[in-house]
């Protein structure tokens, strides 16, 4: 298995948050979810649409802004949380802009589950969506791929890419679909799950992109 190069953020350990104990609760899951998402570009940078957060190379841990709740982010009743939908974005989403970027995170920790999506503890990006276009855009895409160390695919592969660093949230586990409009951000609709996943993420298989010579492989005591 190919391994990503070493993000200067990247955790000594993951599953820790700042530093405390981690709960001996046992997971709902064993495995990192995948989530699909929209970013802006801002050059060749990805920020969140609604928030002043960049996205970078690595681990990203929400943290609530308000501070009403003790405990890590997400947290029942507060809209905080690195947010995701169940499903890719449709594909002609982001095409009549500029800046609007598709794309897949792998989650873990907590996770809180909503009608049409979802909102996690922890995150990092796996995969972004080529957009249409030959132009700036895609050129500003695949500097923010480079950057990130991920791959850029065309959309129609994004699923299919993603799913190779993790699963998706079964039907079963999502709370029950009251409204007609499937597009809507998670947030606050009611009910909703809290689930907790397996702790960590321990590396992502990267795809060889074009122009880029494979990484020398090395022996892994712990593989």
């Amino acid at each position: 298995m190919s391994r990503r190069r070493a993000c200067p953020n990247d955790p000594v350990n993951p599953s820790a948050d700042e530093g405390k104990p981690t709960e001996a609760v046992a997971p709902d899951l064993v495995v990192a979810v995948i989530g699909f998402r929209q970013w802006r570009l801002h050059g060749s940078e990805l920020w969140s649409p609604h928030a002043t957060d960049r996205w970078h190379c690595g681990v990203h841990t929400a943290h609530c802004e308000d501070g009403t709740h003790a405990g890590p982010a997400p947290a029942n009743g507060c809209t905080c949380g690195i947010y995701a939908w169940y499903g890719p974005p449709p594909r002609g989403a982001s095409a009549a802009t500029s800046d609007l970027v598709a794309g897949a995170v792998a989650l873990w920790g907590l996770i809180e589950l909503h009608a049409h999506g979802m909102r996690a503890q922890h995150a990092t990006v796996v995969a972004i969506a080529l957009p249409f276009s030959w132009g700036d855009k895609r050129r500003r895409v695949l500097a923010a791929a480079d950057a990130l160390d991920v791959p850029a695919v065309p959309a129609r592969k994004l699923k299919a890419v993603a799913l190779q660093h993790g699963e998706l949230i079964p039907k079963r586990m999502r709370p029950p679909d009251t409204t007609p409009n499937k597009r809507k951000a998670p947030g606050e609709p009611d009910p909703a799950a809290l689930r907790a996943v397996a702790d960590g993420y321990p590396g992502r298989r990267s795809p060889a992109r074009p122009g880029r010579r494979p990484p020398a492989r090395r022996s892994d005591p712990a593989s």
